[in-house]
């Protein structure tokens, strides 16, 4: 990273601005920050950290309102009727709706959002301190409300593919929605860049967009980062995509998404694609898939390890964790086991490929 005197500096790995400060400076909600500055009078970091936030939350919003449309037609070509789809989405409506009945909008929610942080940004620059720090609170409120009723409705929609094509079919079902994503993690293979570069881009990923899930007590995007000798750990209490759903929501008084009226799925038999555990949410199983499984079958290794939480200890405040090794080597040989595979001698998307070969030959 190059050096700045702002709240953002440019990062070469994702070629844009992002937080300074160390990783464990970036355990803090940005939201956070930024009223912390309003409050000290810097009312143009204010406003950098404040149009940040929208930077945090975009991948988000952007992977929920595809996936909710690509699971359906999954299904349909599946064999499943257009009529259970039509089903599907009526329940997954009726859960999504808003408080006064009306349908749920997820653009509108995200239009919303983007506006009160513009009209945050517009009180930094008159110096209207109140007014900035009480748009601000209304813009995080906003999101977290569109965010979540959106990862509902992704959660919802996987649900219903398990109980119309079965719950043994929902790691394939991962594979197709996040194909784009895994094309992408070949930046992280030894053979392409020095892992220095990958590990760096995995924490700041990572780290952002645990942010903008709106992760941590209160929702607003505080982590928790440390450093240990071989791995940094980044914890969360709850995880604010899948993690609060198996959690009673205190802003909402909404129970677990796993109870009535949701009834949504979680592993009720070990699967390679959900480390081999019972209990884990059906959303949550796509970061075993996305940082574990498929990393391990292209070139080797995890990119992130994952500790998740599971279903029924969750309820009481299990965190979950992510683990970014220094070095792919150090990852122990039974995070390999429990999703199916083995540590293996040599590792590189070349290493892999020749095995593949020799395997198949």
């Amino acid at each position: 990273m190059k050096a700045g005197t702002g709240p953002l500096v440019w990062h070469e790995g994702t070629g844009y601005e992002i937080r300074a400060g160390s990783y464990a400076d970036h355990a803090t909600s940005t939201y956070t920050l930024a009223e912390r500055a309003i409050a000290d009078g810097r009312f143009g970091d204010a406003a950098e950290l404040a149009q940040y936030t929208i930077r945090e939350a975009l991948e988000a919003f952007e992977l929920f309102t595809q996936w909710t449309g690509e699971i359906p037609n999954y299904m349909l070509h599946d064999g499943v009727s257009a009529d259970d789809l039509a089903e599907d989405e009526k329940r997954i409506g009726r859960l999504l709706a808003c408080e006064n009945g009306q349908p749920f909008d997820g653009a509108a929610g995200w239009d919303q959002y983007n506006r009160l942080i513009t009209s945050t940004i517009e009180d930094c620059r008159a110096g209207r301190g109140e007014a900035a720090i009480a748009n601000l609170e209304r813009a995080r409120n906003c999101w977290r409300d569109t965010h979540d009723r959106l990862c509902d409705g992704v959660y919802g929609w996987v649900d219903a593919a398990a109980r119309r094509m079965g719950e043994a079919e929902i790691g394939a079902l991962w594979d197709y929605l996040m194909a784009p994503m895994y094309a992408q993690y070949d930046r992280y293979d030894t053979d392409v860049s020095p892992w220095a570069r990958s590990f760096d881009l995995l924490m700041q990923i990572a780290l952002e967009g645990l942010r903008g899930h709106l992760s941590g007590p209160g929702r607003k995007g505080d982590l928790e980062v440390v450093e240990e000798a071989d791995r940094w750990a980044i914890r969360f209490n709850p995880c604010g995509s899948g993690g609060r759903t198996l959690r009673d929501d205190p802003d909402t008084g909404t129970g677990p998404r796993v109870e009535p009226p949701f009834g949504f799925g979680v592993t009720s038999k070990p699967h390679d694609w959900s480390w081999n555990k019972t209990g884990i949410c059906l959303y949550c199983v796509h970061c075993c898939a996305l940082n574990e499984r498929m990393p391990t079958r292209r070139f080797g290794y995890p990119t992130r390890v994952i500790d998740p939480p599971t279903w029924p200890e969750a309820r009481t405040g299990t965190k979950c964790t992510w683990y970014v090794y220094k070095d792919p080597s150090l990852v122990p040989e039974e995070v390999y086991h429990r999703i199916g595979a083995s540590k293996p001698d040599a590792r590189g998307g070349r290493a892999r490929a020749n095995d593949h070969r020799r395997s198949t030959g």
